[in-house]
């Protein structure tokens, strides 16, 4: 059976996802950092070589989330500066997202049909908001007002508004193509979620684990939103 190009990136891509849960489950920090960093430059690579329909936003934001994660993994820069600069590429990225799924949208057509909704994920997405930045405030080094907590804020806003953008594009377009992109972004997002409570409340090992799957999960649903216009497999989907 001839070996093609999807099916190679594929089976390097379960290889590294695979290590990187081996480094999470057994506390290997280096392995599974490593690891994780090269998932998404992949999936880069996947998206520019494989991908029929392209967007100059959706690449963005790959590339700035994969920039993100090889910044991590770069050892010998200043760590404090080397989160800011990571973080800056994250919200980069999920902006680049939020206006690749915007484009798509009729806005005065979709306050007109889903306003309820849009009222409800607004309370709910300041809900959160406000718990998220509680969470970062016990951490005593972060005072209020400074710049490392407009960061995190930024931060927080940004993956809230990705998560209330892919629901509402789905909701918009009803096609299991915005589906796969919701579930992407929901597991994305809710495993940020738990690793701001990890890093900053408790670092329990259970929290740890339920981030990383949640994140692997979401890498995973990338990889089929990628992949779907060329892969026969999932073009019933569609």
């Amino acid at each position: 059976m001839k070996i093609t190009k999807l099916r190679l990136v594929t089976g390097l891509l379960i290889v590294i996802a695979s290590l990187f849960m081996v480094g999470v489950l057994f506390d290997v920090e280096t392995l599974s950092d490593f690891s994780r960093a090269l998932i998404l430059p992949f999936l880069v690579y996947l998206y520019f070589t494989v991908s029929e329909v392209k967007s100059k936003f959706f690449a963005l934001f790959l590339i700035f989330c994969a920039f993100a994660e090889c910044v991590k993994v770069i050892m010998y820069l200043d760590a404090y500066a080397l989160s800011k600069v990571s973080n800056i590429a994250y919200i980069l990225g999920y902006i680049s997202l939020l206006l690749y799924i915007s484009k798509s949208i009729n806005f005065q057509r979709l306050f007109s049909k889903f306003k309820v909704p849009i009222i409800v994920l607004t309370v709910f997405n300041g809900y959160l908001i406000f718990v998220l930045n509680q969470m970062i405030l016990a951490d005593s080094t972060i005072a209020i007002y400074t710049f490392e907590f407009l960061i995190e804020c930024s931060y927080n806003i940004c993956i809230l508004l990705v998560l209330s953008f892919s629901l509402i594009n789905y909701l918009y377009h009803d096609t299991k193509k915005g589906l796969i992109l919701f579930l992407a972004s929901a597991c994305i997002v809710f495993s940020e979620m738990v690793q701001v409570a990890y890093i900053f409340v408790s670092s329990e090992y259970i929290l740890r684990v339920a981030y990383s799957v949640l994140l692997i999960v979401g890498f995973y649903l990338l990889y089929v939103y990628i992949v779907s216009k060329i892969n026969t497999f999932y073009k019933v989907l569609f």
